[in-house]
């Protein structure tokens, strides 16, 4: 759950006499409200020109969402978390929300399952879902069809229970069939270390025996069918995302976005490879940049600076569609604690990105209310962007703010009975519902990136016969780049995709499908025509693809690969990410690399 910093306590004498100055002076009290009802709070939001807000869903259907997840019918999975911020009761609960007479209202809503302690996060995941509450995930489905779950099955166990700011969250499906966990490690508790102390314990199975994984410091990714889990190179707070081509971005509560520039079973090869981190701060106005809020009568409870972020969230890229023809490469952050959604317009920097401000000045969104708080984002099949609104007085975390509540206070869950699910409007489109299966690949090359994640993932799990057909077909025909792109992933989910496939990937005419295609030759290698391949590419026009090929290569032990290497590091020495895929290799190549780096000439 988001909220709250770390920072150094800077609400000054000055700002607190100021504060209540302002609160005793005429016309400067509170007239009607907050809260407001979701009307009304709408009429205090200042959202970018050109596009539109709308109420979807409210209190009572909802309280307390802090995440949601479309299934393939177009029903809805809320996760409710009215323990935020100390109540450790199983309070917790998976709202099921229904559109049964197909009018665009959700006007049914039931619970699907409860008695969970701080949840965090759903996915959609076979006939069920995915929920994060820690130190568990948990697999949900109903199986008699009454709209409860029946069946609760703890997948992954071992996460720390920690402030819930800082425990796991966010399971998302990633373009390589595996399911990535927004992961960071515990959070050092000191005022509440009975409730939040729990270090983790190491992660695992709960029904196979292998050893923990030691997760703390790292995101995690996992296969729930295939009993694989591994850590990531980088880490994530509170939510993390994918842009189209796969690139995996993580963001804290100051640093609203960053790149994981390279892969963790790249830099494991080399184990004396001494990397500060993996990744890369993308936004050019830096950490803890400032923000814009609009907010009436704010009060803030945090330990940092007002005025920037503090409590950044659930980075999301704008889903293809209406949306991202009008937005252009961008990407959203909440700002729950200023009351406010944030957009980078993102553009290429090398090996990584830059995310520059939309607007100097302005926010994409911003309320006056100040109970607004935007916390999470979901696309939806409509090409809509659906947000999260907590909706709640205080969103800091008692453990780091400026502790006037009593800790028993009561003020701390008021507004836990209320809570919105907003509509960024665009044009409608229908849920897939019971699709064929050539319709289904049909959808791969959907410009809105939830059709294409549902499908991908709906034709992997149910694993149809006539599939691996059709999407070769896909590949070799479509205009579409990600079309190409979701079919050669969706061949490896399936287990079909062959040498020959990824061999023509390597020559596709988008760099997008060239970097992915590098990728997927690697279990194929040293499959000569691969490996011919791969030499041939280290003039590639594309500094991701020629990043990717030097990172590929890194596991290749041949002269001519190890040539190759040499080349695509010498053209672009100055390059830090260039020299950290270099020395991934191994460490018996890093000394041969240092002295060529320093050669004369």
């Amino acid at each position: 759950m988001p909220g709250g910093s770390r920072r150094a306590r800077a609400r000054t004498a000055h700002g607190v006499l100021l504060a209540c100055a302002l609160a005793l002076a005429p016309g400067c009290r509170r007239q009607g409200g907050p809260p407001f009802s979701p009307a009304d709070s709408l009429k205090t939001v200042r959202i970018a020109p050109g596009f539109r807000i709308e109420p979807f869903v409210s209190e009572p259907a909802i309280a307390s969402p802090v995440a949601m997840d479309f299934d393939e019918m177009g029903r809805i999975y809320v996760v409710e978390m009215p323990g935020y911020p100390l109540d450790t009761r199983p309070t917790g609960r998976v709202k099921l929300l229904e559109d049964r007479d197909h009018d665009g209202r959700y006007e049914r809503s039931t619970v699907f399952a409860e008695g969970l302690v701080l949840p965090t996060g759903v996915m959609r995941w076979k006939r069920g879902v995915l929920v994060t509450a820690a130190p568990d995930v948990w697999y949900l489905e109903d199986t008699d069809g009454d709209g409860r779950a029946d069946v609760r099955k703890v997948v992954l166990t071992g996460f720390a229970f920690t402030n819930p700011q800082h425990t796991v969250n966010g399971p998302l499906y990633g373009l390589d069939n595996w399911v990535y966990l927004a992961h960071e490690g515990p959070a050092e508790a000191i005022v509440f270390k009975d409730k939040f102390g729990d270090r983790g314990h190491g992660v695992r199975f709960p029904d196979q025996s292998a050893p923990p994984l030691d997760v703390n410091g790292h995101g995690v990714r996992f296969r729930p069918d295939r009993h694989q889990v591994e850590t990531l190179a980088g880490r994530s707070q509170f939510g993390h995302a994918f842009d189209d081509w796969g690139h995996y971005f993580t963001l804290d509560n100051s640093n609203h976005v960053r790149h994981e520039v390279i892969a963790a079973h790249y830099l494991e090869r080399n184990a004396d490879l001494a990397l500060r981190s993996a990744m890369q701060g993308v936004s050019d106005h830096g950490a803890a940049a400032m923000v814009y809020p609009i907010t009436r009568h704010a009060q803030f409870e945090m330990l940092s600076e007002p005025g920037q972020f503090t409590s950044a969230c659930s980075l999301t890229f704008v889903p293809g569609g209406p949306l991202a023809a009008a937005l252009g490469r961008s990407s959203l952050v909440a700002e729950p604690a200023h009351n406010l959604v944030h957009r980078d317009v993102w553009s290429p920097a090398g090996v990584t990105f830059v995310a520059r401000r939309a607007e100097e000045g302005r926010e994409f969104l911003a309320a006056g209310d100040a109970w607004f708080r935007p916390v999470n984002f979901a696309p939806g099949p409509d090409g809509a962007l659906y947000m999260i609104d907590y909706y709640r007085p205080l969103i800091e975390h008692p453990e780091w703010g400026v502790a006037h509540h009593h800790h028993d206070s009561p003020d701390l869950y008021r507004g836990s009975d209320r809570g919105r699910i907003y509509r960024i409007i665009a044009e409608a489109q229908g849920p897939p519902g019971e699709a064929t299966t050539a319709e289904r690949v049909a959808m791969l090359a959907e410009p809105n990136i939830w059709w294409r994640r549902t499908a991908q993932r709906l034709i992997v799990d149910e694993r149809p016969p006539e599939a691996p057909a059709l999407l070769r077909r896909l590949f070799r025909e479509s205009s579409s780049a990600v079309g190409r792109l979701h079919a050669l992933w969706t061949l490896e989910g399936l287990g079909q995709l062959d040498a020959a496939t990824v061999g023509r990937a390597l020559g596709d005419a988008e760099a997008g499908v060239r970097e992915n295609a590098i990728r997927l030759s690697e279990p194929f290698l040293p499959d000569p025509a691969l490996v011919t391949r791969l030499l041939a590419m280290t003039s590639d026009p594309d500094p991701r693809v020629r990043f990717q090929l030097l990172c590929t290569l890194g596991g290749l032990d041949a002269p001519a690969a190890r040539q190759a290497q040499d080349r695509l590091l010498s053209a672009a020495i100055d390059d830090e990410w260039m020299q950290v895929a270099a020395l991934s290799a191994s460490s018996d190549r890093a000394a041969a690399a240092l002295e060529r780096a320093l050669a004369p000439g």
